[in-house]
């Protein structure tokens, strides 16, 4: 009889951080809205919004959020990236590192970026910012927000 207790507790036990991994608002499918790069001309910068979809997902007690980027202005898609981070009650953080190409008075060569995306939901409602931080970029430093909806099944 021990026994059979001891293994429902474990079973319980197990099932505990599933469930409350599950109940995690973020968890889900998102349609989102971004800032998907930055135009500097004449020493001043202009955003460029777009649209992506982005599906957060439980894996032991991170998460995992794979983000599909809108098409790039050449038409292209880039492949979707997935990154994790520890799940969080309040706003969670991920760090995703990209390549970009940069264009400097026509002479284009590509470097590295860090995105960090924090993000909370509550109900259908996604909401944070993203933060860019690249080499000799300072511009690029200042976070911009990030709003989404959740779509349905």
């Amino acid at each position: 009889m021990n026994r059979c207790l001891a293994v429902a507790a474990a079973v319980v036990g197990l099932a505990g951080p599933a469930r409350a991994q599950a109940a995690n608002p973020l968890v889900g499918r998102w349609a989102v809205d971004y800032e998907v790069g930055r135009k500097m001309e004449d020493g001043e910068v202009t955003p460029i919004r777009g649209s992506g979809r982005m599906t957060i997902a439980p894996s032991g007690d991170s998460l995992l959020v794979t983000i599909q980027a809108p098409a790039r202005p050449d038409g292209t898609v880039p492949p979707p990236a997935t990154v994790g981070a520890r799940s969080s009650d309040g706003a969670t953080t991920f760090t995703q590192k990209q390549q970009v190409r940069v264009n400097l008075n026509g002479d284009e060569s590509t470097r590295d970026v860090v995105l960090t995306w924090t993000l909370k939901a509550a109900g259908d409602a996604l909401s944070g910012t993203l933060a860019r931080a690249m080499q000799d970029a300072p511009a690029m430093l200042t976070p911009t927000p990030v709003t989404g909806t959740r779509v349905k099944p």
